[in-house]
């Protein structure tokens, strides 16, 4: 297609190209400025030599650091070996100084606890004292066991020597069995049961609460009513305490520590821990990890091998500490720091901060001054250092002199080149999103091999092979040379391999997801949709199952029973047959769940039959039975059924059809005659104001004037009823209050009831009794019913009119006695052209009460009749509004 060539694929391969050479460039060009910065280079050293960057404060500020250090680590092993032969270090005042490394230099140095050290056995076992020690070891040798006399002393003995004491019959020992389960205990020799006892407590994780029996003394008769075994962390005993064998035997002497064994172990541990820390703050090496290599060793601060000098002065003592031999003497300290003065980098702490002095840009000497003051107990001193900046020795210094006059000046070309290869990088994922799945001749959306897989496991593949690959390569840079060459060619080796190889599993990867968004199949394929779907499904049916079992869950509880009880027959008698035949078990077991599943869902079909004939036969004559989960016989019955329901609801349809066409004939032959009748009524009138003198012809007009406005009446009736029934009647609803609107047609009938001898007798609630009607065909209604009582109601009767207001519903009911007797049915009165006058000697259409319960009914209440023997009665009922006075 003309215009669209940036969509072939040989742009895009040029673009896939250069987004590989953008990503590895940027990948090199971010790592190498990675690198860089972490020696110490930045951006803002710039033009600066060494000696005023940043990393050169830096270094020499850690080196003076680990400097005064190690120094005073010296000073308190020269403490330590300076205090005599009789020195020792007494646990119980190493504790009550608050057992640090700091505290030693307040200690005495004299035994007055009963359990000390030698300071020189402390020195010579702090050499390969090991602190990572475990706690609780399970070992003979080194557990022990604490005896518990009544008056609250505490004597131990290592278990190996327990043992020997309980064979030779030095200790006798009564076992506490209670908590053993072993029942030939007593059948073992001394050391056995020893054996047992501990054992069992070690892994019942009991052994220093469990009282292992009663312990006598033979030798100086004492009784131990208490035995346990006490957990130690593992002690290498190398040299004993002052005046002992060993701290069992000094703890057991000492009344100070007695029964505090563990605490005497704790700060054993802690002092011999502060001994190998100073140990180790003396010896110091000089350490670099710099661009030309991985990381390794150049040597101590020795003369010579550094080109840092150092000169530590402690003006109280007049003791020097330094590392160049020239500068050795006290005598010539001031002209040493003269010399000191004059080199091009240097730096010189006092006591007070404002007469340190240095050139070193950017050096924060208070570290040091803090450091002194901190470790050394003088208060007088000068620690000087200076830096040979012609760095003639190579020493790490002399070593990131070169690497920061090499790397300094590509610190800036590094962060261009990662911004540029990055910007570069982001233009071409750009190009390649917009024309994935895109080809120059249309505008569909084309697919690959690749892109058709499952998304999971396309993903999967991209990611899985990516990183074997990965692994692989990064194994093999690792055990190879290269792994311990120069650090840029290894950065730059590594991330060409990785780079160009993460990027090409990044694009296919990227590229194959763009695509599938495109062509919305990124979740159309997925393998977790299929298995959602799969699940929805089979929890449709588990579902469907469910609600089957739910109806007539009668018949489904018989089917189980029965099924039930069979099944437990038959693996009953298999079990006793085929004893151990596991495999036709299972067989016969899915086979069973089958024919039961089978037998429920046919139990299921005939629920569902039987439902819808109900419903059938309840008058839903459209409902049809559901045949998509019946098979057999039960499906064939099933349309059978809806069927018949079709061809009831047709006959049905086709009486309310007549019955329609009824109505309208009924309406339209009303209103045909309305017009002649109306042409009769107006010249009968025409006729009357004529005022003819022949009697005869006077009551010829009365008969033709009476007859013609009661045919008038009836056709109106007939259309009103037919209005009525078929609800064509537009309602003008309003909130009435019913008793008023009562007693107003009470009054308009008034005469009639006088005229026909009839009492009337009402009874009215007081409580308001508002409805929401209409008030002319409420009016209407009203007419009709007491127009229907003075018509059939017998003479010399009386006619009871009540209204109740209860349970939020107006009641009006109306009785009178009947002149005729009623062999009809209530529901027959309320039928058009049924008059309870059979002989039909009174007036009357028999639409009255038709009309009145349709009126009624289509204003929303309830119009009932009751006959009881010549009783008549008439039941309005509305829903009461809630009103107040």
């Amino acid at each position: 297609m003309k215009g669209k060539g940036y969509r072939s694929s040989s742009v895009k391969a040029i673009w896939i190209v250069i987004a590989h050479l953008a990503a590895v460039a940027a990948a090199v060009c971010a790592a190498m400025f990675v690198m860089i910065y972490q020696t110490g280079i930045r951006l803002d050293d710039r033009g600066k030599s060494y000696t005023e960057s940043e990393a050169f404060e830096k270094q020499v500020s850690n080196r003076g650091s680990d400097i005064l250090v190690s120094l005073a680590a010296q000073d308190d092993i020269n403490y330590l070996k300076n205090a005599g032969s009789s020195a020792v270090i007494d646990l119980a005042e190493f504790e009550e100084k608050g057992n640090t490394r700091d505290s030693i230099r307040d200690l005495s140095l004299k035994n007055t606890s009963g359990l000390a050290y030698s300071v020189s056995d402390l020195l010579e076992w702090g050499k390969d004292w090991e602190a990572n020690y475990y706690e609780g070891v399970y070992d003979e040798d080194s557990q022990v066991i604490r005896c518990e006399s009544s008056d609250g002393t505490s004597h131990y003995f290592y278990r190996t020597d327990f043992k020997k004491m309980v064979a030779d019959g030095t200790l006798k020992i009564n076992y506490n069995t209670d908590f053993l389960e072993e029942d030939d205990f007593e059948s073992k020799t001394e050391s056995e049961k020893l054996d047992t006892v501990a054992d069992e407590l070690y892994y019942r994780y009991t052994s220093q609460s469990e009282n292992i029996g009663n312990v006598t003394d033979t030798r100086t008769n004492t009784e131990y009513p208490g035995c346990f075994f006490v957990e130690l962390s593992q002690l290498d005993e190398k040299f004993a305490p002052q005046g002992a064998e060993n701290i069992l035997d000094a703890v057991n002497k000492s009344t100070e520590w007695n029964g505090r064994l563990e605490d005497a172990y704790k700060e054993l541990f802690t002092l011999l821990d502060c001994i190998r820390a100073i140990q180790s703050d003396e010896q110091f090496n000089d350490y670099e990890t710099s661009l030309a290599s991985v990381f390794h060793s150049v040597g101590d601060y020795t003369e010579g091998s550094t080109t840092l000098t150092y000169l530590f002065a402690d003006k109280e003592t007049q003791t020097i500490y330094t590392n160049k031999k020239a500068y050795s003497s006290y005598a010539q300290l001031e002209q040493n720091l003269e010399k000191i003065f004059k080199e091009k980098a240097y730096a010189v702490v006092y006591p007070e901060l404002s007469e340190c002095v240095t050139n070193i840009p950017g050096a924060d000497l208070q570290v040091w001054n803090h450091t002194i003051d901190q470790s050394f107990d003088t208060k007088d001193f000068v620690f000087a250092v200076s830096v040979d900046t012609k760095f003639s020795v190579a020493d790490s210094m002399a070593d990131e002199a070169e690497n920061y006059e090499t790397y300094s000046k590509l610190m800036f070309p590094m962060l261009a080149g990662a911004i540029f290869g990055s910007v570069l990088w982001l233009i071409g994922m750009v190009w390649l999103t917009v024309t994935a799945g895109r080809r120059p001749e249309d505008e569909e959306i084309h697919l690959n091999g690749f892109d058709r897989w499952y998304t999971e496991i396309a993903a999967g593949t991209v990611i899985g092979i990516w990183l074997a690959g990965t692994i692989i390569s990064g194994t093999l840079i690792a055990n190879s040379s290269l792994g311990y060459s120069h650090v840029v060619v290894t950065v730059i080796v590594i991330c060409l391999i990785c780079g160009t190889y993460t990027m090409a599993w990044f694009l296919i990867g990227y590229l194959s997801l763009v695509r599938r968004i495109k062509a919305g199949t990124l979740w159309k394929n997925s393998l977790i949709r299929k298995v959602l779907k799969w699940i929805g499904k089979c929890s449709g049916k588990l579902a469907d199952f469910a609600r089957a079992f739910s109806r007539n869950t009668a018949e489904k509880i018989k089917v189980l029973l029965v099924g039930g009880a069979f099944l437990f027959l038959q693996f009953l008698i298999i079990g006793c047959v085929f004893s151990g035949a596991g495999v036709f078990l299972l067989a016969l077991m899915a086979v069973d769940v089958a024919v039961m599943i089978f037998a429920i869902r046919k139990a299921d079909g005939l629920d569902l039959i039987m439902d819808g004939l109900k419903k059938i036969s309840d008058g839903e004559l459209q409902y049809k039975i559901k045949t998509d989960t019946l098979t057999g016989k039960q499906k064939v019955m099933a349309e059978y059924i809806n069927n018949i329901g079709s061809g009831l609801d047709a006959a049905v349809e086709n009486s309310l059809k007549k019955e329609r066409m009824q109505t309208e004939l009924i309406t339209n032959v009303s209103h045909d005659l309305k017009t002649p009748l109306t042409s009769i009524i107006n010249y009968v009138d025409l006729m009357k104001r004529e005022n003819p003198t022949d009697p005869k012809i006077q009551e010829y007009l009365r008969i033709l004037d009476e007859k013609s406005q009661r045919l008038k009446v009836l056709t109106e009736d007939v259309v009103e009823a037919s209005k009525a029934s078929t609800g064509n009647i537009k309602l003008e609803m309003n909130d009435i209050d019913f008793v008023e609107m009562v007693q107003q047609v009470i009054g308009e009938f008034e005469e009639k009831f006088k005229e026909k001898n009839l009492t009337m007798m009402v009874h009215f609630t007081d409580e308001p009794s508002i409805i929401y009607a209409d008030g002319q065909r409420m009016w209407r209604v009203l007419e009709n019913v007491f127009g229907n009582v003075v018509k059939y109601a017998m003479e010399g009767t009386r006619v009871y009119a009540e209204i109740s207001n209860r349970n939020k519903k107006v009641t009006f009911s109306l009785k009178n006695i009947s002149a005729q007797p009623l062999n009809i049915s209530a529901d027959e009165l309320t039928e058009r052209f049924i008059r309870g006058d059979v002989a039909r000697n009174t007036e009357g259409s028999g639409l009255g009460l038709s009309i009145a319960k349709s009126l009624t009914e289509l204003q929303g209440g309830e119009f009932k009749l009751y006959l009881d023997g010549d009783l008549f009665k008439v039941m309005i009922t509305f829903v009461a509004k809630n009103y107040s006075k």
